[in-house]
This record gives structure tokens, C-alpha cells and sequence, in this order.
């Protein structure tokens, strides 16, 4: 306890009398630190190691802080008394700060206010309790347990490894992927029925493989990640995914509904071979949803799947709480609403937003556009496009007065889709160059109309919601409600 008690009096006034702002939490862990290296020979120890975010950096041990730095700060002086400075943001700042000259904190110039980085560790374990999932692996009030033995996993996506541990067995010696198909490898051998991708049947050729090819994700990401989470083993640690005795069918597909539809019938031909039980797998989206009464093919393929046992998982999108989602009962009124567009500065692959609309049967609509400067003052509009009348498809742009800046759209329109007898639109608008607002006006006599605004990217895919805005009050706001609540009418099987 002596030896406790003097430690602290070496560094604690130090550190309390320091200008710098801490928390007292901070504070107390930078002392044991001090404290644990001090009494181990200027040692890190491997329980500082698992506490704090300590890694070492060529020869030496670093602490990781972040720091809100003032107009003083001055990165070069700090780099050349050994301390690594990273990432700055605004006022915020990265730093690695070598744990032998925790004694110098209080010499630090430019720092308003200091923390200790907190460690980010995985937390999948806790998803198998907070679902109650390990209820069902011990077989609490089941017949038998459940770990997904004799069940195949067959995941839609991009970016696997196919050398991943997690999809190894619990004893790291077989792969638990029985095959892959990669629908865009072009070299072969395709799967038996189709004359396109290459599909990978035994160890040897997945090791040999090693990971699909790069499209839509690279190489070991998306798909991968989305594997761990539904099957993953463990790989020795207690990060086990939900079925983690199951095996894996791979689907890296061609980003069209038909390509996935030969995706679930080969997975499910495999099953069948195998005498397994199937649950496919669709963590994605794409920017335009069809019909979404359960009338589209492909909705009417997952249900002729499922009356053959295949169980569907899908993922909930990536909108959260989004407001991109409006219900509109009108009564020969209008509707004015905002289009918030997704902006990412850095992003290859942006397009801009597509909206979707469907009505109800013969009660047609009419939409348009409208664009506003940041004053609202109206800069341009289009004309009223009518789902009764209008059957070809406009590609067109507006021209800001007085600039030369183009907003591009393109629409379709039918006033009875085939599936459903249902009036519907699709309307595509590239992001705006310059300072501009864009709203979606939409009028009816009657009749309901719900309204979708979903980014799109130019690589065919997006999968979440922007929101519908107001700029004044006669303008509709978006809801997270999603609702879509039609009576399938038309099937054509």
C-alpha cells in the first residue's frame, strides 16, 4: 500500500495541476498507468495492454488520446518530442503519446481539453443474448438445441473471403462452405444449367480462389462481414455468429433480379442434393422497389420458394429513423415536398435520388418538379407529368435562368401496372450542381399516393432512404412509418 500511495504522489500532481481540462475518470486512468509501468521496470504490462488503447509503433508503446486543440496548438513542435499526431478534424485531434513521458502532459501547449481514446472491442456476443439466442443454442424450451447444424446458409452479396476462419468448423479443420458461385468471373466452370460465372465445389478450389472478385465490395467485405454475423464459428474467440454450426452457399451476383433469381435456384438445387434445409440471405437493396404488394416476379419467386421451404432473411435497410416516406390522401389538392439528396464529396459512384410513387387503382396522379434557390425564391419548374397520359419515357433537364446549371431527370409512368392495375412513377433526379433545391410536386383528385426517396448510386445498387423536407408551410414532411398497405390484385402465376 506504501508503494501504491507514493506512486500516486509522484504523478498526481502532475496531472491535477495540469492545465489542461481532464475528467477525473481520465485522470485516475492515466495514474494507474503511470503507476503499473513504474512498477513493472518501464514495462507495459499485458493487463494495460487489454485496458487501454497502448499499442506499439515501431519501438515504442503509445497511448492513444484525443484532444480538442485551441488556436495554439502546434502539431510540428509535439511530432518533434516523440508525440504522433494523426487525423484532425475541426478542433479535434488525434494523438499517440509515448507512455514513458506522462510526466510532460502538463508541458503540453495548445490542448484545451483531453481523453484517453476508449478501446473498441467487437461486440457480436452480446446480439446472442440481447436476441436470446443462446436460449435456443442450449434448447431451453425447445425439443433440441439449435446451433444450425444440417442447415444451409445462403448468402446474396460481394466481397467474400473464402479463407476466412469463421467459416471454418469450431476445430479449425474444415471449411464449412460447401460452394460459391461468382457470377462475375467469366473464366469457369459454370454451374450446371448456366452458361455464365464460375462456381467453386470443393476446398481446393475455394482456398485456391481465395475471394471473389472485386465488384460491387472488394475483396473480404461486405459478404464476409454479413457470413460472420449469421454463421461464423467463433474462429477460437467468443465471437460466434447465430448459426455457427451451419454451412455456407456463396452468391456473388450479378446486380439484377435475374441474376439472383438463378442465385436462390442454385442454392436451393444444392440443398435439395444435400437433403439440407435452406435460409437465403439479402443484406442489399436497390434504388427502384417495383410493386410492393407481393404482385412483382420477383415477390412472386420468393413465395413459390418459400412453399418449398426456403425460409427468406432480409435486411431492414440502412435508414434508421428516415423520414423518407409519405402517405398523401388528396382531395384535388397539392402536394409540396423537399427531396433531400445524399452528399458524400468523395463517393465515385453517386447518382442522386430516385422517387417512387404508387396510387390506387384508377385514381391516377400527376407530378413534377420544382426548383428553388436558397432564398426559396422559384428558379424553374417542369411541366405536370400525368400517370393517365403519360406512356413514354422523359428524359429531359431543366436550365436554371441566368446560369448554366442543368438538373437532369428522367421518368416513367404507367396509370395500370401490369402486376397490380395500380398507377405508379418512377423518378430518377441527378444531384444538383450548385446551391438549389429541389421539390417534388404532386397532385389528384383523389385516391391515395405513397411517395419513397432512395439514394441511387451509378454502381446499380443503394439500399437507404432520404428524407422528404419542408421549406414553408404548405409543404409535407416525411414519416419513418414505410408503409405500403395494398391487397395483391393481379399475380400473374
Amino acid at each position: 500500500m506504501r508503494t501504491f500511495i507514493l506512486s500516486l504522489l509522484c504523478i498526481a500532481p502532475i496531472i491535477l495541476e495540469a492545465q489542461i481540462e481532464m475528467s477525473n475518470n481520465c485522470k485516475a486512468d492515466l495514474i494507474t498507468i503511470h503507476k503499473t509501468i513504474t512498477k513493472n521496470q518501464n514495462q507495459v504490462t499485458p493487463y494495460l495492454r487489454k485496458e487501454f488503447a497502448i499499442n506499439k509503433i515501431g519501438a515504442h508503446d503509445y497511448l492513444s488520446l484525443l484532444a480538442q486543440v485551441n488556436n495554439d496548438f502546434n502539431s510540428i513542435e509535439l511530432e518533434e518530442i516523440g508525440i504522433l499526431v494523426g487525423a484532425q478534424i475541426k478542433n479535434i485531434v488525434s494523438l499517440k503519446y509515448p507512455v514513458n513521458q506522462l510526466a510532460l502532459l502538463e508541458t503540453l501547449v495548445g490542448i484545451d481539453y483531453l481523453q484517453i481514446a476508449n478501446k473498441i472491442s467487437p461486440s457480436l456476443n452480446k446480439v446472442l443474448y440481447d436476441t436470446k439466442v443462446d436460449s435456443v443454442h442450449g434448447g431451453f424450451g425447445l425439443p433440441s438445441a439449435f446451433t444450425g447444424k444440417d442447415v444451409l446458409i445462403g448468402i446474396t452479396d460481394w466481397g467474400f473471403d473464402y479463407t476466412q476462419p469463421m467459416f471454418y468448423d469450431t476445430l479449425f479443420e474444415e471449411t464449412r462452405i460447401l460452394a460459391a458461385w461468382d457470377q462475375f468471373k467469366t473464366a469457369g466452370p459454370h454451374p450446371d444449367g448456366y452458361a455464365y460465372g464460375t462456381e467453386y465445389s470443393t476446398p481446393a478450389e475455394l482456398i485456391a480462389a481465395g475471394s471473389d472478385t472485386a465488384n460491387i465490395y472488394s475483396y473480404g467485405t461486405h459478404g464476409t462481414h454479413v457470413g460472420g454475423i449469421a454463421g461464423g464459428s467463433g474462429a477460437g474467440t467468443i465471437y460466434r455468429g447465430v448459426a455457427f454450426e451451419s454451412q455456407f452457399l456463396f452468391a456473388t451476383f450479378l446486380v439484377d433480379e435475374g441474376a439472383v433469381l438463378d442465385a436462390w435456384q442454385w442454392m436451393y438445387d444444392n440443398s435439395e442434393a444435400g437433403g439440407k434445409r435452406l435460409v437465403i440471405n439479402m443484406s442489399w437493396g436497390l434504388y427502384f422497389m417495383g410493386a410492393l404488394d407481393g404482385t412483382s416476379l420477383l415477390s412472386q419467386a420468393l413465395d413459390a420458394f418459400s412453399d418449398l421451404g426456403v425460409v427468406f432473411v432480409t435486411s431492414g435497410g440502412n435508414n434508421g429513423g428516415v423520414n423518407f416516406h409519405i402517405k398523401k390522401t388528396f382531395e384535388t389538392d397539392t402536394l409540396l415536398t423537399r427531396l433531400q439528396f445524399y452528399e458524400d464529396p468523395e463517393s465515385e459512384v453517386l447518382y442522386g435520388q430516385s422517387i417512387t410513387g404508387w396510387g390506387e387503382v384508377d385514381q391516377s396522379f400527376k407530378a413534377g418538379l420544382r426548383i428553388f434557390d436558397l432564398s426559396n425564391a422559384l428558379m424553374v419548374e417542369s411541366p405536370w407529368y400525368d400517370t393517365e397520359f403519360t406512356d413514354t419515357y422523359v428524359d429531359s433537364f431543366l436550365v436554371v435562368p441566368g446560369t448554366t446549371d442543368s438538373i437532369f431527370f428522367n421518368l416513367s409512368m404507367d396509370d395500370t401496372y401490369p402486376t397490380n392495375d395500380r398507377p405508379q412513377m418512377r423518378l430518377r433526379v441527378k444531384s444538383p450542381p450548385g446551391s438549389y433545391r429541389v421539390v417534388l410536386k404532386s397532385t389528384a383528385e383523389s385516391g391515395t399516393v405513397h411517395y419513397w426517396n432512395v439514394t441511387e448510386l451509378t454502381s446499380d445498387v443503394g439500399n437507404w432512404g432520404m428524407p422528404f423536407l419542408s421549406i414553408g408551410p404548405a409543404y409535407t414532411v416525411g414519416d419513418n412509418l414505410y408503409e405500403f398497405l395494398l391487397v395483391r390484385k393481379k399475380p400473374l402465376v
